[in-house]
């Protein structure tokens, strides 16, 4: 059989918690390199015999890991390790609980905190495309506004802070930003709804757009303010 697993990263599991210690295993295997993202995993024989479980285990730890967005199973084929990681159900229980216990206050400083990361990095890695795909955003955001399509400017308010994670070029950061961000989703369409004057949420797109041309750290922290003004206000994490 082949030797595709370092038994100090992954060892035959107890009766105990089997499900669960398979998925900590295998997860651990990927996260030290030893599955590639993108490659096929050993045959589910192969898994069973190392890991000393029994096919029913084996093949629930694989649907639990597929419902995360680990693993996809191609039937006919195998079982991959998703050369994308997307945001899944579990993120989203993940950072509700971690936002239940925070104050209002903590959570406009963690929105603010990605805010500036995203900005920073996606100064050093987005593209031409990327900087007419943020703008048009925002000329789509300004027609649907001034249409009364509030819900749909809404959207492309939160889709231009989304695809702004994208710029990053950073397939971790993106993760952590569209996870955390699926819990503003509705605060922001609260927010655009009750600006008496959609040019504030204009200007404040477009600054962030002229700050990220300019490539001017210096105004990163400001740029992010003035965007989140309103919103800070506004803001209700249990809406």
């Amino acid at each position: 059989m082949h030797d595709f697993i370092d038994v100090s990263q992954m060892l035959p599991v107890n009766s105990e918690s089997v499900v669960e210690k398979v998925i900590r295993q295998i997860t651990s295997a990927i996260s030290s390199g030893r599955f590639v993202i993108g490659g096929k995993l050993p045959s589910e024989f192969e898994l069973m015999e190392e890991l000393k479980v029994s096919r029913n285990s084996l093949r629930e730890a694989m649907k639990m890991l597929s419902t995360m967005g680990i693993v996809e199973i191609r039937r006919g084929d195998g079982t991959y390790i998703c050369a994308q990681l997307n945001p899944s159900i579990f993120d989203s229980i993940i950072y509700s609980m971690i936002l239940e216990t925070s104050t209002d206050e903590e959570v406009v400083e963690l929105r603010q905190t990605l805010d500036e990361a995203m900005l920073k990095l996606a100064m050093k890695k987005a593209n031409h495309q990327d900087i007419e795909k943020l703008r048009s955003f925002i000329t789509q955001m300004r027609f649907y506004f001034k249409n009364g399509e509030i819900s749909r400017a809404a959207r492309l308010d939160y889709e231009f802070h989304l695809y702004l994670a994208d710029c990053c070029k950073n397939v971790f950061l993106s993760r952590i930003v569209k996870g955390v961000y699926q819990l503003f989703e509705r605060s922001i369409e609260k927010n655009i709804r009750t600006e008496e004057l959609f040019a504030m949420a204009d200007e404040h797109h477009q600054e962030i757009l002229d700050c990220l041309i300019s490539k001017d750290e210096r105004k990163i922290q400001e740029a992010v303010e003035h965007s989140l003004s309103s919103w800070r206000v506004n803001v209700k994490k249990r809406s």
